[in-house]
Order: structure tokens, then sequence, then C-alpha cells
């Protein structure tokens, strides 16, 4: 491993640490700050919201009991970990919604509306997400960064047929997805967890690109990077403009063989095999329809767009198959696949469990299964009953 490598891996975690230092500061700041406005509230009004949470609840026992991880009023609780007399305070349920979805929490606690960091939780997340750092620049320094160079930049838009500027983009907005929801969990307020893990993902993938600079046979792709940017970006966008998260990304992977297609040529990692993923843009329609359209939708049924670059090759190296793609130049050749299709809403077709199994049904809305599909090629149009698979 070059000393290049092991510099820029420093980087990564010095990142990393900065946000939760920063975080850290801002959440003394901020627990002053609740301090005082707690001991602003007069007593009566806080009595009065507790019992007012109560009547609630006394009168709605049956919706509690669908969504029985969350309450849908603003809740105060005391800090079990600390001394203080402050009081924690909870986002509204109202304003933690995907689409028309109740959202989840890892805990199935609501969010904060200030910094409560639990130490342990934090500890463990940045355990995990070092271990998971240190495991795939391990992994990929014995692959594709084997072999190092004197920095470069490379543009290479075409080489997968621009199916990995997509999954650029789908990897960096789940990145920020997962690394948010575990900076929630460790007690960070909403706002900040998802800025947070925002910044977290966007220099983790910084991280990427450069050590690819550094590799040879890569380089630093700005596309990529733009790609990375746009993945984070319409993540944190989709917190602040409610109304795109009505469009989700989601990911699709099965080996190209099994659906009757070719890997990748040249791929070493599953990764960097192109052929045998998919990306979709998932709409949700009902949340989209007005109100006197609903009723002839399906709540849980979803339409889907998606792209796929099959039976990808460096005909200049290999050859192809002209059969099943098409060669654009010596340096690539492949099927670019348009498909569209059915998809289906976890949150609203799973039924409603334990906070855990809560928020496993909703990140499971982030990956794409099998449902019926037109798919469009060079090679015609094709409907598959459970795409890719069952062909017609």
């Amino acid at each position: 491993m070059s000393s290049i490598s092991n510099y820029y891996t420093k980087i990564i975690f010095s990142l990393f640490f900065s946000i939760l230092i920063i975080l850290s500061n801002h959440q003394n700041a901020n627990s002053e700050l609740n301090a005082i406005y707690i001991d602003s509230l007069d007593n009566s009004y806080i009595n009065s919201l507790y019992n007012n949470n109560l009547e609630y609840f006394s009168n709605n026992i049956s919706y509690k009991s669908e969504f029985s991880a969350y309450d849908t009023t603003q809740i105060l609780e005391t800090n079990p970990n600390s001394n203080d007399t402050y009081q924690v305070l909870h986002i509204n349920q109202n304003d933690f919604m995907y689409s028309d979805n109740f959202r989840y929490t890892i805990n199935g606690d609501l969010p904060l509306l200030e910094n409560d960091i639990d130490p342990l939780k934090l500890g463990v997340f940045s355990g995990m997400f070092g271990t998971f750092i240190a495991i795939q620049h391990i992994y990929q320094v014995n692959t594709i960064w084997s072999k190092n160079v004197k920095f470069k930049f490379m543009e290479d838009g075409n080489y997968a047929l621009y199916s990995d500027k997509i999954g650029h983009f789908y990897g960096a907005y789940l990145g920020g997805y997962l690394y948010s929801e575990f900076f929630m969990w460790s007690g960070l307020s909403y706002k900040n967890a998802t800025l947070a893990g925002s910044l977290l993902g966007l220099a983790y993938s910084t991280y990427v690109e450069i050590m690819d600079g550094f590799a040879d046979g890569w380089g630093f792709s700005p596309s990529d990077f733009y790609s990375d940017v746009a993945g984070f970006g319409f993540f944190f966008l989709q917190n602040q403009v409610p109304w795109l998260q009505n469009i989700t990304p989601k990911f699709m992977y099965y080996p190209s063989e099994w659906h009757g297609d070719i890997s990748r040529k040249d791929s070493k990692i599953f990764i960097d095999d192109y052929s045998s993923q998919t990306f979709y843009f998932t709409f949700n329609i009902y949340n989209i329809l007005p109100d006197k359209y609903k009723h002839y939708w399906i709540p849980w049924l979803q339409l889907t767009i998606g792209y796929a670059a099959r039976n990808l090759s460096v005909p200049s190296l290999e050859g192809y198959d002209p059969n099943n793609a098409i060669k654009y130049s010596d340096l690539v050749a492949g099927s670019p696949r348009l498909i569209i299709g059915l998809d289906y809403d976890f949150v609203k077709l799973l039924p409603d469990g334990i906070p855990l199994w809560n928020w496993l049904r909703q990140s499971l809305n982030y990956i794409k299964f099998p449902a019926p599909a037109i798919e469009i090629s060079h090679l015609g149009t094709r409907f598959m009953l459970m795409y890719p698979f069952l062909k017609f």
C-alpha cells in the first residue's frame, strides 16, 4: 500500500471525526439554549402538553397500534443520560415523512429537534464506518487500486455507456440516506443528521475518486464526481422539497448470465460489472395524483423507469458479438436497455411491526425487485413478467 493511499485514507477519517467534533460542540450550545428555553416555559404549559398527549392517544388507540413506533405529536421527554433538568424535543411526525408514508428510524423514536448525542451509539457507528472503510480500502488496493501511478484525470463517460454515472448517483444517494439514519440513531437532530450524512457521503465518494486518480488504468473522473455531488444533492433536497420524495432512486443486481446476457468484460468486482446492474427512478403515482383521482390507483403500486447497459465489452481487445451488442467504438460495445415497468411500495405493502422491521421495510424501497416490465433495446421490445426474468 503506497504512502499516497495511506495519506488519503487518513483524510477520510479526519473529515469524519471533524464532523463529529463540530456537531458535538453544536450539541453543547444547543443544550444550553434548550435549557434556557424549557426554563422559560410555564409549568402549566408543559403539564398541559403532556396531558394532551395522553388524551390524544386515549382517543386514538387503533391509530396508534397501526404506527406503534411513532407519536404524531411533539414529544417532551427527560434526557436519561444527563443530570440537567432540560427536556429533549422531538420533531412532529407530520414533519418526518417520506412522500405519503411515515418515516421510520432504526430504534423507532422520532428524530430530535436538537442534538442529544449518545456516546455509546456514536462510538458503535464510528466503529462500523471505520471498519467498512478499512475493508473496502484493503480490498480495492488488492484489486482495482493494486498499481499506483502519478495522479491523473480521466474522463470515462462512455466506457459503460453511462450506466456507471447513474450508479455513482445512486451510490451517493444511498450513502447519504444510511449515514444520516445512523447519525439520527446516535442522537443528532434531524437537520444535523441529514447535513452530516450528506457531507460524510460526499467526503467518502471524493476519497474514492482521488484513489482512482492514482490507480493504473483508472483516473479521477470529473463526470463521476459530478454524479456523486448530484446524488447527495438530490438526497439533501428531498428533505427540503417534499415533492421530490415522490421520486426514489433504486438499484437491481443480478449476474447477467442469470437472464441470458453477458457480464462486463474485464470487471474485477461486482461493483464495476455494470452489465449486471439496472438503475431505476420509481414514481409514487398515488401521491402524485390529484385527490379526486386517487381512488383509481392502488396505493402501493408504483411506476418505474430504468436503464441498463448489457453485454459491455472492449471490441479492440476482446471482440464482441454483433447479435447481442452494438459497437460504438473500438473501446466500447454494449446493448443499452430502457425499462418501463411496475414497482412496489414496501411500506404500504408489508405489515407494520417492531421498529427495526419498520426501518428495514422502509429501506427495502431503495432496492428494485423483479416485477412486470417492458424492455426496449436494439433487439426490439420485450415484455417480461418478472423483469429481468420470464421473457416473452
